[in-house]
């Protein structure tokens, strides 16, 4: 065997060595992410109740009325944004204090920070928890401020 087969030969086989290590990081990474996103689906959320979606103001209700359970007590921020959760409207709770699994209730005026009225169409609702260190939007909740008659 020449001495350039040889040398060939001995750049194949570590080749062929970094391929199964890489191979084999690969199936452990593969593993350990699939063990990861079964924790994370039976962690608790953090917002685990909360009224239907509702639009307002209608007859009889010129503010929108809803309901929030949280699964764990902290000091809660909770604000107003825009439907697609990049601004923010109006902050409707600052620093209220809750205990877990109650229900409690909460208003919006449909109104901004500024007072004035909140343009129609549809807005999210945001839970800071201070304690916690996160913020969540509301799951499957949306509030719809309906053009006001004049």
């Amino acid at each position: 065997m020449t001495r350039a087969a040889g040398a060939a030969r001995a750049r194949g086989g570590t080749a062929s060595i970094l391929a199964y290590a890489a191979f084999a990081a690969l199936v452990a990474g593969s593993v350990a992410a699939l063990f990861i996103a079964q924790a994370l689906k039976r962690e608790i959320p953090l917002v685990n109740g909360h009224s239907s979606s509702l639009a307002f103001p209608a007859p009889g209700h010129r503010d929108a009325h809803f309901h929030l359970k949280v699964s764990l007590p902290d000091i809660l921020d909770i604000s107003i944004l825009s439907a697609d959760g990049d601004r923010l409207v109006d902050v409707i709770v600052a620093h209220r204090r809750e205990p877990e699994y109650q229900k409690f209730e909460l208003v919006w005026s449909g109104t901004t920070t500024a007072g004035a009225p909140a343009a129609p169409g549809e807005y999210v609702v945001q839970v800071r928890f201070e304690h916690a260190r996160r913020t969540v939007i509301v799951p499957n909740f949306v509030l719809t401020v309906r053009r006001r008659a004049t």
